[in-house]
């Protein structure tokens, strides 16, 4: 019985798994010289779309761009999942206080480039929410159970 080994790659933005039929279906592609996860990619084209009217993405690895191949462009998001929507509470937030009144979760994989991809979410999040004041935060590590069950920094802060 022979084992067929896979060869993968991680991202270079958060530091995930990149699959070979990933790059060939085109889902992960490479920008700058860094390989870019699905996730990721999709956050890149729509910063790329919210930043000029016409943006083009240049595939360095070599491939021909193809007329029927989806659009690759780059963007980045201020971390709320896809599909996600800011969410509006009727409870006001306590300002002033120590005591917190919501809490937000943020998590990534333990790898220094998912950190500072963190950190990047973490702080758009906050500049993009004055009215936040953060009480307090905690972290842990834990395991995430997705496509593999992989270790992550969790850090929840309450605000």
């Amino acid at each position: 019985m022979s084992v067929k080994s896979e060869h993968v790659h991680t991202c270079g933005a958060c530091g995930a798994t990149v699959y070979p039929e990933m790059l060939n279906s085109g889902l992960a592609t490479r920008v700058g010289g860094r390989l870019l996860c699905p996730h990721c990619t999709q956050q890149a084209q729509e910063a790329a779309e919210s930043a000029s009217e016409e943006p083009s993405l240049s595939l360095e690895d070599g491939a021909a761009a193809d007329a029927s191949a989806p659009s690759r462009r780059i963007q980045y998001t201020s971390g709320a999942p896809r599909g996600a929507a800011e969410r509006q509470y009727r409870r006001p937030l306590l300002r002033g206080v120590t005591s917190a009144t919501r809490c937000r979760t943020f998590h990534c994989k333990l790898t220094d480039a998912s950190f500072a991809h963190l950190n990047e979410q973490i702080n758009e999040w906050t500049d993009a929410h004055e009215d936040v004041e953060i009480k307090f935060a905690t972290s842990s590590i834990g395991v995430i159970e997705g496509k593999h069950a992989d270790p992550h920094l969790i850090v929840t802060v309450f605000y």
